[in-house]
C-alpha cells in the first residue's frame, strides 16, 4: 500500500511540475480548481503515509517525556536521493515564492489580461506548495519502504544463520 501511495505522490509531483512549467511558458493547461484538486488528491495521501510511517518506537533510553513512545525520524535515503529531493523541493519553493510577487500586484479595472495573470500566479503558488509537499512525501515514503526492506533482509539473514 505504501508503494502505491508513494507512486501517487510521484505522479502528483510530476503533475504539478508539468503545470508549473506550462504556466511559466505562458499556457494554462487546466483550470486552477482542477489543477489543485488533482495535485492534492495525488500528493496528500502519500505525504500523510510518509509522515506516519517515518516514526520509530523509542528503544533503549527513555524519552524525556513519559508519554512519548515514538519519535519522527528523518528519511534514511542515499545522498543522491536526499540531494535530488532538496533540489526538487527548492524548485517548487522558488516557483511558489516567485508567484507571490505576481499575486501582490494591483489589477487595473477592466484589464482581463492582468486578471488572467493573477489567476496564473495563484495556480502556480498552490502547485508550488503541493509540489513541495509531494516531494517531501515521496522522500518520506521511499525512506519508509527502504527501512522495511532492510528490516526484512536482516530478518532473513538471521533466520538463515540459525
Amino acid at each position: 500500500m505504501l508503494l502505491l501511495l508513494d507512486v501517487m505522490c510521484v505522479a502528483g509531483v510530476g503533475w504539478a511540475g508539468v503545470l508549473i512549467g506550462a504556466l511559466l511558458g505562458g499556457d494554462r493547461l487546466v483550470s486552477t480548481t482542477v489543477a489543485v484538486v488533482v495535485a492534492g488528491v495525488l500528493v496528500l495521501p502519500g505525504f500523510t503515509a510518509g509522515v506516519l510511517t517515518n516514526r520509530r518506537i523509542v528503544r533503549g533510553r527513555q524519552p524525556q517525556s513519559g508519554w512519548v513512545r515514538s519519535v519522527w525520524s528523518p528519511p534514511e535515503l542515499p545522498r543522491w536521493g536526499l540531494t535530488l529531493t532538496g533540489l526538487v523541493f527548492f524548485a517548487f519553493w522558488l516557483a511558489g515564492i516567485s508567484a507571490v510577487a505576481g499575486m501582490s500586484q494591483e489589477i487595473p479595472a477592466g484589464d482581463s489580461a492582468a486578471a488572467q495573470r493573477q489567476v496564473d500566479h495563484q495556480q502556480r503558488f498552490a502547485l508550488g506548495v503541493l509540489g513541495g509537499v509531494g516531494t517531501g512525501g515521496t522522500a518520506l515514503a521511499a525512506a519508509s519502504l527502504l527501512r522495511v526492506r532492510r528490516t526484512a533482509r536482516a530478518g532473513e539473514r538471521q533466520t538463515a544463520a540459525r
